[in-house]
């Protein structure tokens, strides 16, 4: 288990070939803060390439709401490089960057050593219960 500030990452798996698996729980915020539902750093001391992220929205919010999901520098800017405008208001279901990134999801992003994998909600995402999964790879 890996702790980062106030996110607890459940597993963290890093292959041979400097591959990285990071797991854990999103956060059902009821606040619009950038990182609210998500705000992980990159505390491994090296640039990565973020190949492509999973969210697994097993209970959908209890109104409407999107996620942005993207890089960024201090957790203090809204990025939708990876997730643009995922809808987890509406169904429960299970979502990867690559074929469901919206409009501005770029599908794989370099993540700079210190930087954060934000998710900011639309709106409250009080009643949010899923997961998500990073894969990386060392730059």
């Amino acid at each position: 288990m890996l702790i980062n500030s106030d996110k607890i990452v459940t597993n963290v798996t890093q292959s041979p070939a400097n591959v990285f698996i990071l797991k854990g729980d999103l956060t059902a915020a009821t606040v619009t803060t950038v990182g609210s539902v998500l705000a992980l750093q990159n505390t491994y001391g090296i640039d990565l390439i973020v190949t492509d992220m999973y969210i697994d929205v097993t209970t959908d919010t209890t109104g409407i709401c999107t996620l942005d999901i993207g890089v960024d520098d201090k957790a203090d800017t809204s990025n939708d490089t990876l997730f643009d405008g995922l809808d987890v208001g509406t169904a429960a279901g299970f979502f990867n960057a690559s074929k469901h990134g919206g409009s501005h999801g770029v599908h794989s992003v370099i993540w700079k050593k210190d930087e954060y994998v934000v998710a900011t909600p639309s709106a409250s995402a009080a009643g949010l219960v899923g997961k998500y999964t990073i894969i990386a790879i060392a730059l």
